[in-house]
């Protein structure tokens, strides 16, 4: 039930429509519309959005696209199963539409940047590549490779200033925390390894103030609930998710982020949702489909999540994320 802040006796104010600058709990009447309305904030839920063309998992996303604006790239398409692929589908906020394919097909890759200025880079097919892949909006590039060549690892930042961190290196072999970061051209590893070496994990915000969520440190094959924030050239243990996961789909930045599905090992594929602060995370409305491997763009209060895979196969799902907003709505007696 909404609280405002009308007291018994006290006249509300009388304004012709609506004001531009809510405050939560104010009251006023709108004489224009003939109604008693207060400021109130709406609940954050996930709505479905357009559906992929082709269901996917394990693809690539520019990760600072948005909600209306966002890049799914390579992957495993089916059933039917034509295994990975190249294609490549951009979202305008209602449906997905096929766009120039990249040029090497894997899965288990990372993608940052914006749907007309993206970046791709890891990834098994197998063999595991190095390559990187740069998008103008309408072609695609060879950028600089990787020092390390990896799948499974999470990826943050622009097409100008990436960042790439942890996954599975099979010339180690097993699980890495290295992190490199590229300027535009090339791929520099940073001295500052993440504190717990890990594959599945996924990444969001710049390559100067980066999150890296969730994972596994095989051995043993665990999920992890560490959460760890990147400066540039160090990372540090942030606030630890309150559900352990791999292979999330998250948003937003370091400061407030959303990370969303997955799977919790040992254990089933999850439609969890969690809200970070820069400090500690929260639960948020679960996701519809419970899938892992998807991927996201956008904010922490417009999200978007894609893709995936659940029994039987790759999922061609979109759903879209509303964080609270506050809101004029009119006041009833219910």
């Amino acid at each position: 039930m909404s609280t405002y802040r009308s007291i018994v006796g006290q006249k509300i104010k009388k304004v012709s429509s609506d004001p531009s600058n809510l405050i939560e709990g104010d009251m006023w009447y709108n004489s224009t519309t003939g109604t008693l309305k207060g400021a109130q904030f709406n609940a954050s839920a996930w709505a479905a959005g357009g559906n992929l063309n082709e269901g996917r998992f394990g693809h690539a996303s520019a990760q600072a696209g948005t909600q209306t604006a966002a890049l799914a790239a390579t992957g495993t398409e089916g059933p039917p199963w034509p295994g990975i692929v190249t294609s490549v589908e951009e979202y305008d906020g209602s449906s997905w539409s096929e766009v120039t394919n990249n040029t090497t097909g894997r899965e288990s890759i990372a993608g940052c940047g914006t749907q007309t200025s993206g970046l791709i880079f890891g990834g098994s097919s197998p063999p595991v590549y190095q390559a990187t892949e740069e998008y103008d909006g309408s072609s695609w590039t060879n950028g600089g490779n990787l020092n390390e060549g990896r799948y499974h690892i999470g990826g943050a930042g622009l097409q100008t200033s990436g960042l790439c961190f942890g996954g599975q290196d099979p010339d180690i072999p097993g699980i890495t925390g290295a992190t490199e970061e590229y300027n535009g051209s090339a791929w520099t590893t940073n001295p500052g390894s993440l504190n717990t070496s890990r594959n599945g994990i996924c990444g969001c915000g710049t390559q100067t103030a980066a999150l890296g969520s969730g994972g596994n440190t095989n051995p043993p094959n665990v999920s992890v609930a560490n959460a760890e924030e990147y400066n540039g050239s160090a990372w540090t243990n942030g606030g630890a998710m309150n559900n352990a996961r791999q292979d999330m789909g998250a948003a937003g930045s370091q400061t407030e982020a959303l990370v969303f599905a997955g799977q919790i090992v040992p254990g089933a594929v999850s439609a969890l949702t969690e809200s970070y602060n820069g400090t500690s995370w929260i639960t948020a409305p679960s996701v519809a489909t419970a899938r892992k491997q998807g991927t996201g763009a956008g904010t922490a209060s417009a999200a978007l999540f894609f893709g995936g895979v659940l029994p039987p196969g790759p999922s061609n799902s979109t759903e879209e994320f509303t964080g609270s907003t506050l809101q004029a709505k009119t006041v009833t007696t219910s």
